[in-house]
This record gives structure tokens, C-alpha cells and sequence, in this order.
């Protein structure tokens, strides 16, 4: 599932990326002060190859770490009650989880970026400064960003009641 989600999430991506490609004006808002008004401008190019590094960025790590999730040396993997997820029984169970988590939040980036990518178009088609839906959305990633964390560490990674710590 949450292989699917990424895989999706790269190819709504790339599918932004396209249609900006083919609908931003010359000349684009590349840069938005405090106050969500443009306040440096550049080409479509320039924002196309930002969006498009960006994009491969965040795919390459996420989709890279969450390949590789099994060849990471457990002493390097942070988890709660490492007693229990680093011991040999569990270890595989803990790469299974780590990688879903990472493709997951890979997936949450990517959608993240993407709309915020066509906030930019529409501020650039329109002349104007970032929509107010802009600081709605970064909120809501970052608070969902925080809540995942919480339930990461609070109930993803405990144990099962029948086993000890």
C-alpha cells in the first residue's frame, strides 16, 4: 500500500510538473515575503528545474532510504523500546515498518510540494501574491507531520502488551 501511495504520489508529481510546464507564463513568482506577496520573479524554466530537483529530491531519498531499509545497520535505527524491535525475532517486522513510514512520508512531501507548486502557478497566472490556502496547507503538513511523529513514537513502535520491553 504504501509503495503504491509513493509511486502515486511521484506520478502526480511529475503530472504538476507537466501541466505547469505547459501553462506558466514567462515570467514567474519565484520567491513570496511574510506577507505571501511576490517579491522575486524569475522564469518558468527557473521554477520548472527548482520544482523538478525538488521532486527528484525527495523521491531519491525517501524511495532510496526505503529501498535500502533492509540493509541499514540496526545500530544506526533510532526506534522506540530498541530492546524489543532490534532483537533478531523482530528485526524484520522493524524494517518492514521503517520502510513503510519512510515511503509514507515521502508520499505526504511530494503531495505537499505539488500543491503548493499550484498555488505558485495560480499566483503567477493571476499577478497576484500567495493564496492564503499556501500557509493553510504548510500548517497542515506540519502538524500532520508532528502528529505522525507522536503516533510513532507513542504507538507504532510499542511493543505488544504480551512481551517485555
Amino acid at each position: 500500500m504504501a509503495a503504491r501511495s509513493f509511486a502515486a504520489a511521484c506520478a502526480g508529481y511529475a503530472a504538476v510538473l507537466l501541466v505547469l510546464a505547459a501553462t506558466l507564463p514567462e515570467r514567474v513568482p519565484l520567491h513570496f515575503g511574510a506577507d505571501l506577496q511576490v517579491d522575486r520573479t524569475g522564469t518558468r524554466a527557473e521554477l520548472l528545474v527548482a520544482a523538478a530537483l525538488a521532486g527528484v529530491l525527495i523521491a531519491v531519498v525517501f524511495g532510496g532510504l526505503a529501498r535500502w531499509a533492509h540493509r541499514l545497520p540496526l545500530h544506526a535505527l533510532n526506534v522506540p523500546h530498541p530492546g524489543y524491535w532490534k532483537a533478531p525475532e523482530h528485526e524484520v517486522e522493524l524494517r518492514r515498518r521503517i520502510r513503510t513510514d519512510l515511503l509514507t512520508v515521502g508520499a505526504a512531501t511530494l503531495v505537499f510540494l505539488a500543491v503548493l507548486f499550484a498555488l505558485v502557478a495560480s499566483a503567477a497566472a493571476a499577478g497576484t501574491g500567495l493564496s492564503g490556502w499556501a500557509l493553510v496547507l504548510l500548517v497542515a503538513f506540519l502538524a500532520g507531520l508532528v502528529l505522525w511523529a507522536a503516533w510513532l513514537g507513542t504507538r507504532r513502535y510499542r511493543p505488544p502488551a504480551s512481551s517485555s520491553p
